[in-house]
């Protein structure tokens, strides 16, 4: 019935505003630097080079129009880099918003996507700039939401998630992970007086006040946990548990199910190549780590 209804992928990549990890600009500058330290900044560049933009790059359905929103502040040597890299990613545009509120500075595209007098239907999801998802996510978005109304919000539960092996070391591992109302691949399906973009509400609460429909059908995406996160603050106590459950008896198993995975949703990347993420991100220390863009 909605087939002709556009998709657009909308990522956050070091924006300067107020975000649901309750970082906020302030007075002092010190979000600021924060933000745009060069280690941080290199570090995130690597992980969006190696699992984020492959992993759209990659999709058997290339229909979609992804938008990678920044800052104007963002220092030039970053927004150089950022947008040579968008190049390898068609149908992508990279803004540098003027805004801190992410729904005015995504407003122009939700305006895009509606169509003449906003009047036509979309399907929006959300991606952060250091996760993944799989090469059939879009095929599989389009494909459920179909014949969805306006309001209806998508979530896709079964993923990957990789994390560091232990609380000091930068040795990574991954396992499979259940996570309903992930921000993950998260979508929104848009028209009428329903417009709004997937960062402009909390989507752990989604369910109390749209409908929702989820789909735990296949392998969705790749959640990285890593020693730069940026609410790694709030993932303590559930990383302990991965990793005790990690290097349990079952490691094998957990490993065997991660192969069968991402041979079938990741093709572009293999497990030891995934757990090596994270000990060659923390070994960066600056943008001279990093390869040119080619």
């Amino acid at each position: 019935m909605f087939d002709t209804r556009p998709i657009y992928g909308h990522i956050r990549f070091s924006f300067y505003g107020v975000t649901d990890t309750r970082a906020k600009p302030d007075s002092d500058g010190s979000t600021l630097a924060r933000l745009y330290d060069e280690t941080r900044m290199a570090r995130r560049f690597f992980l969006f080079e190696n699992i984020t933009l492959p992993s759209l790059v990659n999709q058997t359905d290339r229909d979609f129009r992804t938008v990678i929103m920044s800052s104007t502040v963002m220092p030039d040597p970053y927004k150089e880099r950022l947008t040579a890299l968008a190049r390898r990613l068609p149908g992508a545009v990279v803004e540098f918003s003027p805004y801190t509120r992410g729904d005015r500075a995504f407003q122009k595209f939700m305006v895009e996507a509606s169509g003449y007098k906003g009047r036509g239907q979309s399907v929006h999801f959300r991606l952060d700039d250091d996760d993944a998802v799989s090469v059939n996510y879009i095929a599989r978005l389009r494909e459920i939401s179909r014949v969805l109304s306006p309001s209806t919000h998508i979530t896709f539960p079964s993923g990957l998630i990789l994390f560091p092996a232990s609380a000091t070391e930068p040795v990574g591992t991954s396992m499979v992970q259940q996570r309903f109302l992930t921000a993950i691949g998260l979508a929104t399906v848009n028209g009428g007086r329903f417009q709004k973009n997937p960062f402009q509400m909390m989507h752990g609460n989604v369910w109390t006040r749209w409908p929702v429909v989820s789909d735990p059908s296949f392998t969705a995406h790749i959640r990285t946990q890593h020693f730069d996160n940026d609410t790694v603050a709030r993932q303590d106590r559930i990383l302990v548990g991965l990793q005790r459950e990690r290097a349990s008896r079952r490691g094998a198993r957990h490993a065997l199910a991660v192969d069968r995975r991402l041979a079938a949703g990741f093709p572009w990347i293999d497990r030891i190549t995934l757990d090596g993420l994270i000990g060659r991100c923390d070994a960066i220390k600056g943008m001279a780590d990093l390869p040119p863009v080619a």
